[in-house]
């Protein structure tokens, strides 16, 4: 829901601060290209140094990404737009990888992931967005809160998801003896893009 609310409002948010399809091109793909920079080495440091820590960095970076969303200095919004980057890089390995080592450390049968990620891509992925893109719009449309506004509950919901975190979750870490440097990385990672 963090990240679904955002998600309709951002482009609209940049117009009502005065600026042109040009600047607004320029926030976007300052957001995806951090994203794609930071997403080839995220994977590997939340292997190294946990994932749940990686997890509730996704949140407070997010929630940073949010705050910046109050300020129109354009200077502000690109610094929000490389945080919202990075949060996406991590959004989209952290999660899955402490899901997948917490199942298998339980013990739990290995069809079940199967069927936690159905559920999820129904659930968390589908249905959040909808509910999410009807609450962001009955903020800004209905209650005149402003478009800023679901950037607001969209860091409400990033503090409660990391609260969550905080306080059941528990630490795992990948392979140790799958692990290479930083340089290997970005050889891999730049060999994954072109091809």
């Amino acid at each position: 829901a963090g990240d679904w609310l955002q998600g309709p409002y951002v482009y609209y948010l940049y117009q009502t601060y005065g600026f042109g399809k040009g600047e607004i091109g320029q926030l976007f793909i300052a957001g995806f290209g951090s994203s794609m920079l930071f997403g080839t080495i995220v994977g590997s440091l939340a292997d190294k140094q946990g994932r749940r820590r990686a997890s509730v960095t996704y949140c407070i970076t997010y929630i940073l990404s949010c705050i910046t969303k109050h300020s129109p200095q354009y200077r502000i919004l690109m610094v929000g737009r490389v945080l919202g980057g990075i949060a996406t890089s991590l959004l989209f390995s952290a999660f899955e990888s402490w899901l997948v080592a917490e199942h298998f450390k339980r013990g739990f049968d290995s069809q079940w992931l199967s069927l936690t990620f159905s559920k999820a891509i129904f659930l968390g992925n589908g249905l959040v967005a909808i509910l999410s893109g009807l609450f962001g719009n009955l903020l800004v449309d209905s209650l005149n809160l402003g478009p800023v506004s679901p950037f607001d509950a969209a860091a409400i919901f990033l503090a409660i998801g990391m609260a969550i975190i905080l306080s059941s979750w528990t630490e795992n870490y990948g392979d140790a003896s799958e692990s290479k440097d930083l340089l290997t990385q970005f050889k891999g990672a730049a060999i994954a893009i072109a091809s």
